[in-house]
């Protein structure tokens, strides 16, 4: 545990001789206690050193199902649906993929594939992003240490790590995150992070709209998107000359409806509250 606390403290990778030195445990326990570490997938072996693994993750989503997180988001994210009329949802991380465990959507919603228990790779989701934003880079690292980890669904989306950490800075400041067309053709999702006692996201509520509902120019997260993503973003722009009523908000992702972003936002927030 010391050591698995010691890896969470830092946002970049520990040598086994750095954790020696600061933990003044035998170098033989230490690298021992790694390589366990290592195969339950609690930690994984960089160049650098050592990060936490994705089995980490997985254990706080177990953790989830035990506690009153969907219970407490329920009628959140049922309310938010309905002011709304279009889908929304309640994700967690597993792994490196976007697990939905909540879906609550109006007569009007559109139809998405984010049923409840549906997997999803979490760097194509906006919910996945909202949540990958605010942990550690070693932690994302982690998950994705491979390129070819990076699939895309219709032709969008981040194709590397490097693309994907350039989405997530952007989500990182803005404080949401969105994807246009990357999960469902048509479909864009706006999402906002849940945060636990201790301030770690530990879940993201998503709304789902046709892209006309998002705004002017809703799209992939602009520069970080592969060429399809360009082209995306593109049709979106063109979509923007035409104009929007709504009130809209600069996102780098280009304009989107402000009154959804922050109704996402106090969605999150009111669950965030609820849990503390």
């Amino acid at each position: 545990m010391a050591i698995l606390r010691h890896l969470a403290s830092s946002n970049r990778a520990i040598s086994a001789g750095a954790l020696v030195r600061a933990l003044e445990i035998p170098r033989s326990s230490v690298y021992e206690l790694l390589s366990v570490l290592e195969e339950l997938g609690l930690v994984v072996r960089t160049e650098p050193g050592y990060v936490l693994g994705p089995g980490v993750h997985e254990l706080g989503s177990s953790y989830l199902r035990t506690n009153p997180l969907q219970r407490l988001a329920q009628p959140v994210v049922r309310q938010l649906a309905e002011d709304t009329s279009a889908t929304a949802q309640l994700a967690i991380i597993r792994g490196w993929e976007t697990v939905y465990v909540l879906k609550e959507q109006s007569l009007r919603s559109v139809a998405v594939v984010t049923a409840t228990g549906v997997r999803m790779p979490s760097y194509l989701t906006a919910t996945g992003r909202a949540i990958l934003a605010q942990l550690p880079k070693s932690e994302v690292l982690a998950m994705f240490q491979s390129e070819s980890s990076f699939v895309t669904r219709t032709g969008v989306g981040p194709g590397s790590l490097r693309q994907l950490n350039a989405l997530l800075a952007q989500t990182r400041r803005a404080g949401w995150a969105i994807e246009h067309g990357e999960v469902t053709p048509g479909i864009s999702t706006l999402a906002a992070p849940v945060y636990d006692v201790l301030s770690r996201p530990i879940a993201a509520i998503g709304l789902s709209v046709a892209d006309p509902a998002v705004g002017a120019q809703a799209g992939t997260e602009a520069g970080a998107g592969t060429e399809a993503g360009a082209g995306a973003r593109a049709d979106s722009a063109d979509r923007a000359d035409a104009g929007s009523d709504d009130a809209s908000v600069t996102s780098g992702a280009g304009e989107v409806s402000e009154d959804l972003v922050e109704r996402v936002l106090a969605a999150a927030a009111e669950v965030t509250a609820k849990l503390r």
